[in-house]
């Protein structure tokens, strides 16, 4: 009966810590990323130049914005928001599961994994080279990503862009009509990121499809703005 008594203890104690390992490898990352963006090619300088931007990432959820516009992707529910600051009209739309789900039903997505790592602002990444298949087009692109599991551990955070990709892809190059375009990022940084910065300010009207925000967008941008 002790002995018996003993080995359960010893697996009591066996549980909790595999609990408590597997919740330090599965706790979320909080922070900032920054991307450089780069063209090659045959480009137009007027619509495609060398930029920046910055990705707040909290868990599975992200948020890119800057003056006057805002994108928030929530990986667990499959949503895309996006948000316009226009003066006098704060608006957007929310893209849901269902819609995205049927983007991705028209399109075949392979991801071969490749021994090949880059270390990127200190992290290893794993590159996945992915082909895209258009199915009703009969059209494939290829995408060539490198991704962390120290940012990303499942693939629920690329959900509504790569879905089934593991880790948080820090570089990114595809090519599109003869010009190659690359994310790369620069900066990575932990930070004390709270839920609330990806909720949508209560002074927003959000439609429930983009065709409907994109009818009264035409609408404002025909009137100079003027309800």
């Amino acid at each position: 009966m002790k002995k018996l008594c003993s080995i359960c203890v010893v697996a009591v104690l066996c549980v909790f810590t595999a609990m408590e390992v597997n919740a330090q490898k599965s706790k979320s990352f909080a922070g900032t990323v920054k991307f450089a963006i780069k063209y090659e090619g045959d480009t137009d300088p007027q619509t495609h130049q060398p930029g920046e931007y910055i990705c707040t990432v909290f868990g599975n959820k992200q948020k890119t914005s800057n003056q006057w516009y805002q994108q928030i992707v929530d990986g667990d529910a499959v949503t895309i928001t996006v948000l316009l600051d226009i003066p006098g009209n704060r608006m957007g739309y929310t893209q849901k599961k269902e819609s995205i789900e049927e983007q991705f039903s028209a399109v075949k997505l392979t991801y071969t994994k490749s021994e090949e790592t880059k270390t990127i602002c200190g992290y290893v990444c794993t590159r996945y080279d992915i082909t895209v298949l258009d199915v009703e087009e009969d059209e494939e692109s290829k995408v060539i990503v490198y991704t962390t599991t120290e940012i990303g551990s499942g693939n629920n955070i690329n959900s509504t862009t790569l879905p089934g990709l593991t880790g948080f892809p820090l570089y990114i190059e595809q090519e599109s009509e003869g010009v190659k375009s690359i994310q790369e990022a620069i900066e990575v940084k932990k930070a004390k990121i709270k839920s609330v910065d990806f909720m949508v300010p209560s002074d927003y009207t959000i439609y429930d499809t983009q065709e409907e925000f994109q009818e009264k967008l035409q609408e404002l941008m025909g009137s100079g703005g003027e309800e």
